[in-house]
């Protein structure tokens, strides 16, 4: 019997749910700090705001995208997801889970690279080769970030789909999600609608995650309506 498998058990589609389902169960189990969450919260927040202009520079199949926040690096992408991913792993407090994590994201996003560059090099060879040279691949290295003064250099904010928005909208749920989750386990699921409660983070967290999930409802259903996806 012959058997094929087209992709790796962890590739580029499913890392963030295993990393999102592995942080939630650490919450659970690990403790946090309050310099940890902080970090972490401005680590979501880097990455958010590095994905939001990534896709404001972003020429798909038109030109080598080489300026702006691509000198940075060649996928910023992808760094982008780096850092949220990070973020989460680092609010989940499972240090062995944030030690794993690089390892995890070569493994899954390694094939997509190779073979993103390899098309690229075969659209643009000699450019791209070049620019290969001139600009690491997903953590920016002190020659690229000589070129932060260019970092809008091509953006436009039409560029920016609403199911981008959508996605950044998930992003912070998520962290909101773990945040209910330890403030459950310290206080009891009976917490959440106990009508005197004692900790009020517990219907802060979970107040912001009805708004924002509404939100995305409310961005997805108009994206639909005028054919903006």
């Amino acid at each position: 019997m012959k058997t094929a498998f087209k992709y790796s058990i962890l590739n580029r589609s499913n890392l963030r749910n295993v990393i999102i389902i592995l942080s939630c169960a650490s919450a659970l189990f690990y403790p946090v700090t309050r310099t940890a969450v902080a970090i972490s919260l401005f680590l979501l927040f880097a990455g958010s705001l590095l994905h939001f202009f990534v896709k404001g520079v972003l020429v798909r199949n038109t030109v080598l995208c080489k300026d702006g926040i691509y000198r940075l690096t060649r996928h910023p992408y992808y760094t982008s997801n780096y850092l949220i991913d990070v973020s989460l792993c680092l609010l989940s407090g499972n240090q062995y889970l944030l030690v794993a994590y690089p390892f995890l994201f070569f493994w899954a996003y390694g094939p997509t690279f190779r073979k993103e560059e390899a098309h690229l090099m075969t659209l643009y060879p000699e450019e791209y080769h070049r620019y290969g040279l001139e600009t690491p691949q997903v953590l920016p290295d002190t020659s690229a970030t000589r070129h932060w003064k260019r970092f809008l250099d091509g953006f436009l904010v039409s560029r920016v789909t609403p199911n981008e928005l959508v996605r950044i909208l998930r992003f912070w749920t998520v962290a909101l999600l773990l945040l209910l989750v330890r403030d459950l386990k310290k206080e009891g699921l009976a917490e959440l609608f106990s009508t005197v409660p004692h900790d009020r983070d517990v219907l802060i967290f979970a107040a912001l995650i009805i708004v924002l999930m509404a939100t995305q409802l409310i961005i997805g259903h108009r994206a639909r309506k005028n054919g903006k996806v």
